[in-house]
């Protein structure tokens, strides 16, 4: 059934409505997708059922680019006056509704527009509805109200501490005064007295600092701390000490005024500092460690270069290796200064770094990577570095033999708390047979076992290709 067709039906089975009148509904029912679609809101076109007691949804429109404000259609559905008023209102009257709030049949709080619809009478035969959610808005209006409310209980409670009770304010681990809106001091409780008597160089009573300006009795305080209206909150420094000053206004029957609170964080910037002087040498430990290492691997490249047996040559080419996985690891501790690595760098160097150093002159060796951005601790960082030169130092000097070109895909991700490490090649496969023969598969099975608390495997894939996998607990 099309539009029009569902109008006519609608207003023939439930309203009074002429022919010419049920005709000029559907022509305004053209245009009312367009309508919601340039205003983002939803667009209905009701009209009184026999009787006027209740209108008719006829018609309605949702934008194309947005959810409708219902779950499904409402065309056909009745409207009572108590969800909308402003929808009888305007049909009572004839004269339009603007920016009026109502809560549909669903609970959803919408502002209406409504138009009416007339004929050529002038009589309104169906209002043209305009309706746009604003529950965030309404939400956001009833925690305003809550604040209010809370706000003005804390007030009056406060002032009834401080003249009952002066020593639950005392109790308090911050300095807490009271001001008027000019800035003079109504109240203080001890530490904030404590705080006054080392500018005043001698012991204060109430009479001291009573209706004196604050900014004389404490200099690091600043009109704006103050004067201005809201929430403030700042660092303050006095001489050696550091505060955190909050600023709230408060009100008392019909006197302005405003409560100050300093914590005193002195303690806490120099922890900080302390830390930041450990990162600094955290990271210059590191960095040493990293050049040491490069150091002994400058010389381990020196030696080859000068010569030696060629059944060495393997053995100073994977010591090499080893040395040059531990110093990658190093080097991104020495740039972050904290005592966790991000895995997907020391994957990328390493990996890098391998297939340049030990690159079969008969095999093109290509890597893909698929890994996730994960961050170990230092020592696991460490011993993963091992097992991945390890095992691509295995897939690249053992797996293409007699290939011209190879791929060694490396995945790294982590499930249900288990990072996962899987290195997979396309070449000549692995020999269970060998598998003790291989001191760097010995490692990798120590390193996993002893140190991550692990498991690894090692078995051939098809016919083809092997695929080595390390599990073990994050952490």
């Amino acid at each position: 059934m099309n539009v029009a067709q569902q109008i006519h039906d609608l207003c023939k089975t439930h309203t009074s409505l002429s022919d010419e009148d049920v005709d000029l509904i559907i022509e305004k029912s053209k245009t009312i997708q367009a309508i919601a679609d340039i205003a983002q809101a939803n667009i209905f076109i009701d009209c009184p059922v026999k009787g006027d007691c209740n209108v008719i949804v006829v018609a309605e429109a949702i934008p194309s680019t947005s959810h409708s404000l219902y779950k499904g259609s409402v065309v056909g559905k009745i409207i009572y006056e108590r969800y909308e008023p402003a929808v009888f209102r305007v049909y009572r009257t004839g004269k339009p509704a603007l920016m009026n709030r109502a809560i549909t049949h669903e609970g959803v709080h919408v502002n209406q527009n409504v138009m009416p619809i007339t004929n050529n009478c002038n009589k309104t035969i169906g209002m043209l509805i305009l309706e746009k959610d604003i529950t965030a808005q309404v939400r956001h209006e009833n925690e305003l109200a809550i604040l209010s409310e809370t706000t003005e209980e804390f007030s009056r409670t406060f002032f009834d501490l401080i003249s009952k009770d002066r020593i639950i304010p005392d109790l308090i681990e911050e300095a807490l005064v009271l001001l008027r809106a000019d800035g003079k001091i109504m109240y203080a409780n001890n530490f904030a007295i404590g705080l006054m008597e080392i500018h005043s160089d001698n012991s204060l009573t109430s009479c001291d600092y009573i209706n004196r300006p604050i900014c004389e009795m404490l200099p690091f305080i600043q009109g704006s701390d103050y004067l201005n209206n809201g929430v403030i909150q700042r660092e303050a420094i006095d001489k050696d000490k550091v505060y955190i000053l909050r600023g709230i206004d408060l009100q008392n029957k019909n006197e302005a005024m405003r409560i100050l609170i300093l914590r005193d964080i002195t303690d806490l910037r120099d922890k900080e500092r302390q830390l930041m002087v450990k990162s600094a040498v955290i990271k210059e430990i590191h960095h040493r460690v990293k050049n040491n290492l490069q150091t002994v691997a400058s010389l381990l490249r020196l030696q080859l270069r000068r010569g030696v047996p060629d059944e060495a040559k393997v053995l100073f080419q994977e010591s090499l290796n080893r040395i040059m996985g531990i110093a990658t690891v190093h080097e991104v501790l020495s740039y972050s200064g904290i005592e966790t690595v991000r895995m997907n760098q020391v994957v990328e160097k390493i990996s890098k770094i391998l297939v340049n150093n030990i690159q079969n002159d008969l095999c093109k060796v290509n890597i893909q990577l698929d890994i996730e951005d994960i961050e170990l601790s230092s020592n696991q960082a460490v011993s993963m570095a091992l097992i991945l030169t390890e095992l691509l130092q295995n897939s690249v000097k053992h797996g293409f033999v007699g290939y011209e070109e190879g791929t060694i895909t490396i995945q790294l991700f982590v499930d249900t708390g288990q990072v996962h490490l899987i290195i997979q090649d396309n070449g000549i496969g692995f020999e269970h047979q060998s598998d003790t023969e291989h001191l760097g598969l010995e490692i990798v099975r120590s390193l996993t076992n002893y140190d991550l608390n692990g498991m690894f495997e090692i078995e051939r894939v098809s016919e083809k290709g092997t695929k080595a996998k390390v599990v073990f607990p994050i952490g």
